[in-house]
């Protein structure tokens, strides 16, 4: 017998600003460094990145990485899907997304949210430090705090995008 995958599900998207964050970091803003990342251009390839806390979905905001001047960082969003460009010419991690997105992300936290962190890419789990993954052409990454929900293995990247 073959076993099937957990059924995935339409998670609701969480009430309030914790599930809404806003993509602003001022010193993205600005245009300053953030971390020894400065703002970019280049060739650029998509990941997808999905968060959850306590069984909700928190939004991913277009914008982050995105300077007032217009100018982008190697890591940055323009859609509110979870969609993150990445710079192909480094090696950036989930790490480096946090920082450009000025959120906490570490073992035990997710921007406000704070409980065991349980790291998936392409459905399967990853242990060790979630902050250390690298970000790799078309990943798909689900992160979880305060409750497990089943990962999507895949997300359908649109065509003639990074």
């Amino acid at each position: 017998m073959i076993a099937l995958p957990p059924p995935v599900h339409p998670w609701p998207i969480g009430a309030g600003p914790r599930y809404h964050p806003i993509a602003s970091n001022q010193a993205v803003l600005d245009g300053s460094p953030v971390g020894g990342l400065r703002c970019a251009s280049g060739r650029r390839f998509a990941v997808h990145l999905e968060l959850f806390a306590r069984r909700q979905v928190v939004i991913v905001p277009p914008g982050i990485g995105v300077a007032r001047s217009g100018c982008s960082y190697p890591l940055r969003t323009t859609t509110p899907t979870g969609v993150i460009e990445v710079m192909a010419d480094g090696r950036f991690t989930l790490a480096d997304f946090f920082r450009v997105w000025g959120r906490r992300f570490d073992a035990t936290h997710v921007l406000s949210f704070r409980g065991r962190v349980s790291l998936f890419v392409a459905g399967r789990r990853r242990l060790g430090d979630p902050r250390r993954l690298v970000l790799t052409r078309h990943a798909q990454i689900v992160i979880e705090v305060g409750g497990s929900v089943a990962p999507h293995p895949s997300y359908l990247f649109p065509r003639g995008g990074p």
